[in-house]
């Protein structure tokens, strides 16, 4: 008996025939439903390396600055500040501090850490100072501002609700992790250096607020492929400490 690897030919008198077997020709409908669960197999998977590994950054936690208090829903709670700079380079350095400790040149990396600290249900100011190129998001969805306070952000001074997705340096998509508020999520799209982009060269300034969530473990990740392999979604994109992190709500 011939199994499903093909049918087996045989001639006339019953023997067996000396042509190779037919394969089975494969559906179309096979290899769309292979394509889905491939892209499914990836995006699980970089979720789950966030939601799995144990990792803290080289360069230790940022530690939100207190500003002091503000009024949000006629609630008055605290008012703190975070800022970060993305980078083409994660080997450089920046007033001779390194952006990535041990860092790999051909990869991007948020600086000086990739972790940050903030009080639960507070009002978070973050200003982002962009220094790399870029390129057109896959999804145009990661182009509007989501999740801040009035949906928007100022981009260069100029505040927006969206920006040209085919001109995306990076993204930042905060999100909670099982045990924190399952609602929370933000992305906020920051715009490509237009050209001549390095570690020291012109950047764009991205300010942005949000309210920070109940106590608990929150993660962050680069939605733009700026990776490579896989799609553009690996070694930095899919390595803990580049193009992703953790925010602690205290």
């Amino acid at each position: 008996m011939q199994g499903a690897e093909g049918i087996e030919r045989r001639n006339a008198d019953g023997s067996p025939s000396a042509l190779p077997p037919r394969r089975r020709a494969r559906s179309p409908v096979s290899g769309l439903v292979t394509s889905v669960v491939v892209t499914l197999v990836l995006v699980v998977g970089a979720w789950a390396l966030l939601t799995s590994q144990a990792y803290r950054a080289p360069s230790g936690t940022q530690v939100a600055v207190r500003l002091g208090t503000a009024v949000v829903d006629g609630r008055v709670v605290p008012h703190v500040a975070l800022h970060f700079s993305t980078y083409p380079f994660a080997d450089g350095e920046v007033d001779g501090v390194p952006i990535h400790p041990g860092g790999n040149r051909t990869w991007p990396a948020i600086g000086p850490t990739p972790d940050f600290q903030v009080p639960a249900h507070a009002l978070v100011t973050v200003t982002v100072h962009q220094y790399d190129g870029g390129g057109a998001l896959n999804d145009p969805w990661f182009a509007t501002v989501r999740g801040t306070v009035g949906n928007v952000a100022t981009v260069d001074g100029r505040v927006v609700h969206a920006v040209d997705p085919d001109a995306i340096g990076h993204t930042f998509l905060l999100q909670s992790l099982p045990g924190a508020a399952s609602d929370f999520f933000l992305n906020v799209p920051l715009p490509a250096v237009p050209r001549d982009y390095s570690d020291d060269g012109p950047y764009r300034t991205i300010v942005f607020s949000f309210i920070s969530g109940p106590r608990g473990t929150y993660a962050w990740n680069c939605e733009f492929p700026c990776g490579q392999m896989v799609a553009l979604f690996g070694s930095a994109m899919n390595t803990l400490g580049y193009m992703s992190g953790y925010l602690y709500a205290v």
